[in-house]
């Protein structure tokens, strides 16, 4: 007797249940794994001494008077800077994340303090920059920190750091001290990427696959690219209007803002400018002053500007500058700050009154 085969659609069925279910199985198994035996792969190490904050919309800040190594922090929770043999006539506030902090390079190498030592040097005055960056901070995180930081430190100019993944969410701080990306602050509200993001296992799955499109950019089209579809993420709009924040504080406290854009090498080597062009048109269109850094790196980006590999955090990194990197930065930013017309004036105004300026020290 002839056996019925089935029809193209009942196999079709079949194999779609098999292979989903076995898909699901496998995901089931990696998350049972990556929480219980690797949960320590989702906690961000950072040699940052951080604390939990009582300030509404920073979450955690800079543990102050810390000392150890090659960190320390003063009394608000700043990077320490040597004091002051007479008052700064310029002060500058440096507000970011772990790239302004310095991570992945040692402090005097980063772009912070070679920022102020070459103004001292070209301008042959006192000049104070003073680093408010906090590894892990969105945008909506460094305009809160700006208003906490701009009324103690009274800068002249405020610089902020904006980088790609200044869309994210705010990372919460662990018992350990570490920064957990996969969970965040505040309420949690049912959602398909609220279950995405929750996921050891997607995540896992996603940051590695993003770690082969930093490898190998070239690869993929551009379209395809994670780092041409960050405009494009919920956060982006929020890490935007942030900026618009940030920019009115700083007009609050009749201090300059200038905005410095930082590509990721992604968008270097496949010369992908459409995050870039929609975070510095929107700075435009509000009046935020922008240093945009993407040309310049990009002429320079084959001579090593980036960490590649980041043996303390265990990720590969194309985001953190690397020593050359962070002297190409301090470069640009001196040069942005002494070829603006009114950046210049209102340096030159400084220098004039003297001694008159409050050291923060």
């Amino acid at each position: 007797m002839r056996q019925e085969q089935p029809s193209r659609l009942k196999t079709a069925v079949f194999w779609g249940i098999g292979i989903t279910l076995s898909t699901l199985i496998v995901l089931v198994g990696l998350e049972i794994m990556l929480r219980v035996l690797l949960l320590s792969t989702f906690y961000a190490e950072t040699e940052a001494p951080l604390t939990h904050s009582t300030t509404p919309g920073l979450g955690y800040n800079l543990a102050p008077n810390y000392f150890k190594g090659d960190v320390r922090t003063d009394s608000n929770g700043i990077r320490w800077r040597p004091e002051d043999t007479a008052p700064p006539v310029y002060k500058i506030l440096l507000i970011g994340d772990s790239i302004a902090f310095g991570s992945g390079v040692r402090y005097p190498e980063s772009f912070a303090p070679l920022m102020e030592a070459g103004l001292r040097r070209r301008l042959g005055s006192p000049v104070a920059v003073w680093n408010a960056g906090v590894p892990g901070y969105n945008t909506s995180q460094e305009a809160v920190q700006l208003d906490r930081l701009g009324p103690v430190v009274k800068p002249d100019l405020v610089v902020l750091e904006f980088c790609m993944n200044d869309y994210m969410d705010a990372p919460v701080l662990t018992r350990g001290g570490t920064l957990d990306a996969t969970s965040t602050e505040g309420p949690w509200h049912f959602s398909l990427m609220g279950v995405f993001n929750s996921s050891r296992a997607l995540v896992f799955l996603k940051e590695k696959f993003k770690d082969l499109q930093k490898a190998r950019p070239e690869w993929f089209p551009v379209w395809a690219h994670y780092i041409h579809r960050v405009s494009k993420k919920p956060g982006w709009e929020r890490a935007k209007l942030a900026l618009v924040q940030a920019s009115e504080t700083a007009r609050r406290l009749k201090a300059h803002f200038i905005v410095v854009v930082f590509p990721v090498e992604q968008q270097l080597r496949i010369q992908d400018r459409s995050a870039l062009d929609d975070v510095i048109n929107f700075a435009k269109a509000h009046g935020i002053d922008t240093l945009d850094l993407y040309y310049s790196f990009r002429e320079h980006w084959r001579e090593g500007l980036y960490i590649d590999y980041w043996a303390q955090a265990r990720q590969f990194d194309k985001l953190h500058p690397s020593v050359k990197g962070h002297a190409l930065v301090a470069d640009d930013i001196q040069e942005k700050i002494l070829s603006d017309p009114a950046l210049a004036l209102n340096l030159q105004r400084h220098g004039n009154e003297g001694t008159g300026i409050r050291a923060v020290n």
